[in-house]
């Protein structure tokens, strides 16, 4: 009997397959989202920069930061960076999680920008003078983008550390893969 039931249900399978059609492939809408707001997670931007701390008489910044969501509009984004830093007789690291403000769309030809966000700082220094040091702070991001190539923009950026108390001032470029 129940070699009878397989034989049935592969029998009624077998003629609405054939009655199937496929669907026709619609890729997403590369315009403006309709209705906006809510979380949208993705790889919109990544950007690559270099600059100087120029607190504690000066050092060389090396960094990086991913936009990985918008966060209720697509001008608002959550952005992690991540900074390297050294002088003679010290290295420094910086992780940070901000949410950026971007006054203009992605395809505008400058795009100034501010945002806040919260940093985790590490310096391990060999000097007597200046000891290591780990702290968790506030930082100020604010800065703009050129039009280089298409999806591609110069960026010049002030990143204030430690409630004001540390400044860098960084060049580099970006890419942006979102669209708005």
């Amino acid at each position: 009997m129940p070699r009878a039931r397989i034989t049935v249900l592969a029998i009624v399978l077998a003629c609405v397959a054939g009655t199937a059609t496929a669907q026709e492939f619609q890729p997403p809408s590369s315009g403006p989202r309709v209705g906006g707001g809510g979380l949208r997670v993705d790889l919109l931007g990544f950007s690559s920069r270099v600059g100087a701390d120029v607190s504690d008489g000066g050092a060389l910044v090396l960094g990086s930061a991913v936009d990985v969501a918008e966060l209720w509009s697509p001008q608002v984004r959550l952005r992690p960076s991540f900074e390297f830093s050294a002088t003679g007789n010290s290295r420094a690291f910086h992780v940070a999680a901000e949410v950026i403000y971007r006054f203009q769309s992605d395809r505008a030809p400058a795009i100034p920008y501010a945002g806040l966000g919260v940093g985790y700082f590490s310096r391990d220094s060999t000097s007597a003078t200046r000891l290591g040091q780990t702290r968790v702070w506030l930082n100020v991001v604010m800065g703009f983008e050129l039009a280089f190539r298409p999806g591609f923009n110069w960026l010049l950026e002030y990143h204030a550390l430690d409630r004001l108390g540390r400044h860098r001032f960084l060049v580099g470029l970006s890419t942006r893969g979102g669209t708005d």
